[in-house]
């Protein structure tokens, strides 16, 4: 009877202390159901969102076609923009472009012998940037392997290639006059068309007819398709893509 007594008399002092035990559970219940409800709309918005990007990958793009009435339209504006970028790259140097909009570029610079074999693999190379507003990031230890890019000095490789901000802006503009997004100079020259899916449809663009001999390597009804005198058409696939024209 003492201990129940003692019990008795200890409830006023634990009595506050059970009300928050009981109304701390109570919100921690409701917190794990709002928890839940927020897991379930996020789950929701990212499967409705894989389902939209995979819609877009499916049936956006091009085709082989179309890269063909584009030739056939913009010939001149496609020749004007091989000799234009072939004229301000300089020897030595393999330059790669890829406006995705007006202001944000893939950039590819190599400097001398570009080769799997060697150790040269490129001056310069960074994706989605903005050229004319461009934020240089340092160097890490990720960077300094033999076939890393030498360096992420945007303003070193337009003082190498001589290029300013009006290049850019006349790449941008040549390429829409041409209808394409891509350019990268040699022998042949490769012209970007569209992307699609993984994979981008292309020209490529050589200085002088083609040899009986090239004419058979750049006719392979798969990656390439013989066009014209100077003119072969080229699909790539991507690194997981196919690598073959999908609509032959």
């Amino acid at each position: 009877m003492a201990g129940l007594r003692s019990l008795f008399t200890l409830f006023p002092a634990l009595f506050p202390a059970f009300c928050c035990i009981f109304v701390s559970l109570f919100r921690l219940q409701i917190c794990f159901m709002r928890f839940r409800k927020i897991i379930s709309l996020l789950s929701k918005i990212l499967t409705v969102g894989i389902l939209l990007f995979t819609a877009y990958w499916l049936f956006s793009g091009s085709s082989k076609q179309e890269l063909i009435d584009n030739y056939t339209k913009k010939e001149k504006e496609i020749f004007k923009l091989r000799n234009y970028f072939n004229s301000i790259v300089p020897s030595g140097f393999h330059v790669y472009i890829e406006f995705r909009n007006n202001k944000k570029i893939d950039f590819l610079v190599y400097e001398g012998a570009m080769s799997l074999t060697s150790s040269n693999y490129g001056l310069f190379e960074q994706w989605d940037i903005n050229p004319y507003e461009y934020k240089e990031q340092p160097m890490t230890h990720n960077d300094s392997s033999e076939y890393s890019p030498k360096t992420k000095s945007l303003n070193l490789v337009k003082q190498k290639l001589g290029w300013s901000d009006a290049t850019f802006q006349t790449i941008k503009s040549m390429l829409d006059k041409a209808n394409c997004i891509s350019v990268s100079n040699g022998d042949p020259t490769q012209i970007g068309f569209a992307r699609s899916g993984m994979g981008k449809y292309s020209y490529q663009v050589f200085n002088k007819p083609l040899s009986d001999s090239l004419k058979k390597e750049y006719n392979d009804s798969c990656t390439y398709i013989f066009y014209s005198r100077n003119v072969v058409l080229e699909y790539g696939g991507g690194a997981r893509g196919a690598q073959c024209f999908p609509d032959k």
